[in-house]
């Protein structure tokens, strides 16, 4: 596998120069920046520059990740037309950075209750079908890759992304979260696959059977099953990573995104240290 390696930024890890010469002395190929609340608009040109000369001087290469505070898929149009003006300032800051970055990836499925209803899940599909065609004619502006993440919510209930990577009047990739896959089955008090060992590698397999030419991205973390917690170090959850790999090698993947935010189950925080074992694990697979 011919896979980039790289790790998550939030605004949380400020100062970003030095977590960006922490993730260089890592040997990562890139970095996914999380543009949540006050990024972009906080930072100044000067900030940007420091940042974009960081990455020439290192070889380093960045993708963002879409604030999680927009729902550019929401089924009320004020909210979905709000969270789109957000989208494209969010857009417009990541070609700053072109062409040292990879892709642009989003969530599409919004935090709405009555999701769970057949009518409700279909009208918030078609609505947001046509939002994804105006985030991509957006995206081709900019000249960047966008690729949609899978969510918390159900393989069945996921129409709104298998719909959105099909389109052919649309470039929209897909971000495999492998947690989000395994959490969304095993935290569904009705789901209809019983946790067994091993069982949550159906669970990845029926995404990648569905959506495994258009996975560019994934995000890798080890899980726990019977804590339900994702975005645990790998080796401090319950999966087979043998297994895991094995499986991931059955998709088009480029980019590989180690998103690891708690060292163990007791979610002590992720040290650099901790990061680089998760680093050498991956490679030894790649």
């Amino acid at each position: 596998m011919n896979i980039l390696l790289g790790a998550p930024v939030w605004y949380g890890n400020r100062p970003f120069k030095r977590t960006i010469e922490e993730i260089y002395k890592l040997e990562l190929d890139y970095f996914e920046f999380s543009l949540d609340y006050p990024l972009p608009d906080c930072m100044v040109k000067r900030e940007i520059e420091e940042i974009r000369g960081l990455l020439e001087e290192f070889g380093l290469k960045i993708a963002f990740h879409s604030p999680l505070d927009i729902s550019v898929a929401h089924p009320r149009d004020e909210i979905a037309d709000a969270s789109m003006t957000v989208l494209r300032r969010c857009m417009d800051f990541s070609a700053e950075f072109m062409p040292l970055s990879l892709y642009y990836n989003l969530h599409l499925h919004p935090k709405v209750s009555t999701y769970k209803l057949d009518d409700v899940r279909e009208e918030i599909k078609q609505k947001g079908i046509r939002r994804c065609l105006d985030i991509t004619k957006m995206a081709s502006e900019f000249g960047i890759l966008v690729s949609v993440e899978n969510d918390l919510v159900p393989f069945e209930w996921s129409d709104l992304i298998f719909e959105a990577i099909s389109l052919s009047a649309s470039d929209v990739y897909f971000t495999f979260d492998i947690g989000h896959a395994i959490m969304a089955e095993v935290t569904q008090p009705k789901s209809r696959i019983k946790i067994k060992d091993g069982n949550y590698l159906d669970y990845l397999k029926r995404w990648i059977d569905k959506c495994g030419d258009k996975i560019r991205v994934v995000h890798l973390h080890d899980c726990s099953l019977t804590k339900k917690q994702d975005h645990l170090s790998i080796g401090s959850g319950e999966l087979d990573f043998d297994a895991v790999f094995k499986v991931l090698k059955g998709t088009k993947c480029k980019y590989m995104v180690i998103e690891t935010f708690w060292r163990n189950k007791e979610k002590e925080e992720m040290t650099y240290e901790e990061m680089r074992k998760n680093v050498e694990l991956c490679k030894s697979y790649l």
